[in-house]
C-alpha cells in the first residue's frame, strides 16, 4: 500500500547543493520529517539528478523540475505550472500542510483546491533580488511580482523569516497582522572537531571567505581590501558554493586589482572540508555591501554562523542584519561597508593581537551554542507547524 504524503515542501531551488539554501532546505525538511509520517519535496534538480524518487531515509518522496528555460520569468511560469499539476494528482489528497520557499512555489500552492495549511519561508523578495542579476528588468515586470509577493504574504496561514530586519520590512510593506511572522534564524550543525584537526591543514596561514558571490556579498570589497595588507604573510581563501566558470569575473578583477598572486580558490566543497577550512582560518570575512537586498530587505548570513560555531572570529560589515547576530569586539569586528582601506586595516590590527581573536573567537562559539544550533531552530519550526495546524 502506498503512504501518501502528509506535507509538500516547494523550492525554486536546486537540491542537494552546497549552497546555504540547501542547507537551510534540509533542515526544514528535517523538521516537517519529526512532524508528518512521510512527505514531498518539489524542487528544481540538474542533469545528475533523478527527476523521481522516494528517499526511504526521509520517508521522503521527491520531484525535481528540470526542464531547460532561458528566460527566467518563462522558468517560472512552467514551474507553476508543474507544480499545479503535481498537486491536482490523488498521491497529493492527504496533505495537511504545504511549505514554500519563494513566491514560484507559494503561488500554485496557494491556488490549489487541497484542504491545508501553508506556510510562506520568507528569505528574500524577488522585486529587490532579482534587479540585481537582470539590471534591464523593467519596472512592469517588477509591479507584476510585487502583486505575487502581496498575494503569498496575505494568504499563507503563517510566514517564517530569518531576520528581524526582514520582519520589519515585511510589517511596513504588507498589511497583515504581526503575529503571523515568526523570526527563525538560521543555525549551524557541528562537525566532528577531532577529525577537523587532523585533516585538510593548509601550508600557508590564511584568511577565508566561503559562500556564493553575488554582487552583494562584498567580494569587491574584499579582494581591493587585501591590496591593503599586500605585504603580510597571508593568503585569501575563497571556497566559492557555486562551479570556478562562475567564479571567472572574480579571478578577472583579482588580477586587475593585482591581488591575483595572493588568492587561493576552491570550489563546491562537500560540508566537512569546508568546515575544516573555517576552522583552520585565522579569520573569516562577511563583506556585505549596504545595497537594498542587505540594509532594506533583510538576511541571516549562514557564513557568520558557521564561522562563529568553529570559533573562527568573523570580521563582517556593520549593518543592521549582521548586527543581529554580532556583539562587535565580543563575538565579533564589526567594519563600515565597502570600505575596502579600513577593512584592510582592521585585518592588520587584528592579525597583530591573535590573543585576543582566540578570546573573541570563543566567545562567538558559545554564542552559537546557547542559541544558533539546528537543532533549536528545528524545534521551532515544529511548534508552527504543530499549532498552524490546530487553528481552523
Amino acid at each position: 500500500m502506498i503512504t501518501k504524503p502528509e506535507y509538500v515542501y516547494i523550492a525554486f531551488d536546486l537540491f542537494p547543493s552546497q549552497k546555504g539554501a540547501a542547507t537551510h532546505i534540509n533542515h526544514c525538511l528535517k523538521a516537517l520529517q519529526n512532524t508528518f509520517k512521510t512527505g514531498l519535496l518539489i524542487c528544481l534538480g540538474n542533469d545528475d539528478m533523478p527527476v523521481f524518487q522516494f528517499d526511504k531515509e526521509r520517508n521522503l518522496y521527491v520531484y525535481r523540475w528540470k526542464e531547460k528555460v532561458v528566460n527566467f520569468l518563462e522558468r517560472t511560469q512552467k514551474f507553476q505550472a508543474s507544480v499545479l499539476e503535481i498537486l491536482k494528482i490523488p498521491l497529493c489528497q492527504a496533505i495537511k500542510l504545504i511549505h514554500f520557499r519563494d513566491i514560484w512555489g507559494g503561488i500554485p500552492a496557494l491556488k490549489t483546491d487541497l484542504n491545508c495549511k501553508t506556510v510562506f519561508e520568507v528569505n528574500a523578495f524577488s522585486h529587490i533580488e532579482l534587479p540585481n542579476r537582470y539590471p534591464n528588468i523593467s519596472e512592469s515586470v517588477l509591479q507584476k511580482i510585487k502583486n505575487f509577493e502581496d498575494y503569498c504574504i496575505t494568504k499563507c496561514d503563517v510566514i517564517i523569516t530569518p531576520s528581524n530586519v526582514t520582519k520589519r520590512f515585511i510589517k511596513d510593506h504588507f498589511k497583515i497582522k504581526s503575529l503571523k511572522i515568526n523570526v527563525i534564524p538560521n543555525g549551524v550543525q557541528y562537525y566532528d572537531s577531532n577529525i577537523l584537526e587532523t585533516k585538510y591543514d593548509s601550508p600557508h596561514p590564511y584568511i577565508l571567505y566561503f559562500g556564493a558571490l553575488q554582487k552583494w556579498q562584498g567580494i569587491k570589497t574584499l579582494l581591493k581590501a587585501l591590496k591593503e595588507i599586500d605585504d603580510l604573510d597571508i593568503r585569501l581563501l575563497i571556497c566559492a558554493s557555486v562551479p570556478e566558470k562562475r567564479t571567472l569575473i572574480y579571478h578577472d578583477l583579482a588580477k586587475s586589482i593585482d591581488v591575483y598572486h595572493k588568492v587561493d580558490w576552491l570550489y563546491e566543497l562537500d560540508k566537512q572540508l569546508l568546515a575544516s577550512k573555517i576552522k583552520n582560518a585565522l579569520l573569516t570575512v562577511a563583506p556585505l555591501s549596504s545595497c537594498n537586498r542587505n540594509i532594506i530587505q533583510g538576511c541571516n548570513p549562514l557564513k557568520i554562523l558557521e564561522s562563529m560555531a568553529y570559533a573562527t572570529p568573523v570580521i563582517a560589515s556593520d549593518i543592521p542584519v549582521v548586527r543581529e547576530l554580532i556583539n562587535d569586539h565580543k563575538t565579533g569586528y564589526l567594519v563600515p561597508s565597502d570600505r575596502p582601506e579600513l577593512l584592510g586595516r582592521k585585518i592588520r590590527t587584528l592579525l597583530e593581537v591573535p590573543k585576543e581573536l582566540k578570546k573573541v573567537g570563543l566567545n562567538g562559539k558559545k554564542e552559537i551554542e546557547k542559541k544558533y544550533l539546528w537543532d533549536y531552530q528545528e524545534d521551532k519550526m515544529k511548534n508552527i507547524y504543530k499549532t498552524v495546524l490546530l487553528h481552523d
